[in-house]
């Protein structure tokens, strides 16, 4: 436990200590903010617990490891930053050190993964009438994978404008009926933030990838699939949240049997029929 960057000592942890860990990982800006009794409800414990788990971390209560964890946050670097933070780091900065640690991340993803959460979001995506992805920076590349498998399996899929009020001409138009999928991972995107907002009047599905494991009560109807792309000071890979959504398309395609295959098997013939106007 000592890689953690706030674990001073190397000790056992309980269950519900390892959910707070995890808990700080995750959402390290909500932590700083949070007091020891709002820590103890979120993870559904005790203030003494939470007290014990600071001690059991090296400090000596719980307001010192508050102060290491906001001077992390507070010396958290820009992208350059944190790329030069992974190349400095022994286990990942050679190529194999760097792919066992998105081995790690996509372990640890495994580790939290709530296959009735999968499973009802895989559901959901089949029967929505209409697919929205919303994603911005590197996690665009996340909604455009989506965007093409989705399409092998015949569904309507649109992607959303990362940014400005060009959302709202497509937010407009959702329908109970439709879904949306974010991608937010450690900070939910303002844009993000507005959709989750608006659904409460329109009442469409959201599925939400996230590495923060923990939401208020306002996203309960929000499915959450939570990816752990590693801690917040380093460079965060897409090789968890590609996995992770591959193993969704894979349920999908399980789900739909025959179907997937006559579609992938159309596909296939579209393609050998021109393949002397557009090669292979």
């Amino acid at each position: 436990m000592t890689e953690i960057y706030f674990v001073k000592n190397d000790v056992h942890f309980t269950k519900t200590e390892k959910k707070i860990i995890d808990y700080i990982i995750a959402s390290p800006q909500e932590f700083i903010r949070m007091s020891i009794g709002d820590v103890a409800r979120c993870i559904g414990s005790s203030e003494p617990t939470v007290s014990r788990f600071a001690r059991h971390c090296g400090y000596a209560d719980f307001k010192e490891l508050k102060s290491a964890v906001l001077r992390h946050v507070a010396e958290e670097n820009p992208p350059a930053g944190k790329l030069n933070s992974t190349l400095g780091s022994e286990s990942s900065n050679t190529p194999e050190g760097f792919l066992r640690r998105q081995q790690y991340c996509i372990e640890k993803t495994l580790e939290f993964l709530d296959e009735n959460m999968l499973e009802k979001a895989a559901d959901t995506i089949l029967s929505s009438d209409t697919i929205y992805l919303y994603a911005k920076g590197a996690a665009v590349s996340m909604a455009e994978l989506l965007k093409f498998r989705l399409n092998r399996f015949g569904k309507k899929v649109i992607r959303l404008p990362a940014g400005s009020s060009e959302l709202f001409e497509y937010m407009n138009f959702f329908t109970e009926k439709d879904l949306v999928i974010l991608f937010g991972f450690q900070k939910t995107p303002k844009e993000a933030a507005v959709i989750l907002d608006y659904q409460k009047k329109i009442h469409y599905k959201c599925i939400f990838f996230t590495s923060r494991l923990y939401h208020s009560l306002e996203q309960e109807a929000v499915i959450p699939l939570f990816v752990f792309r590693g801690e917040p000071s380093e460079y965060h890979s897409m090789a968890a949240p590609a996995a992770l959504l591959d193993a969704l398309v894979v349920m999908l395609g399980a789900k739909l049997g025959a179907t997937s295959s006559e579609q992938l098997d159309c596909l296939y013939k579209l393609k050998e029929h021109y393949k002397t106007e557009i090669p292979r």
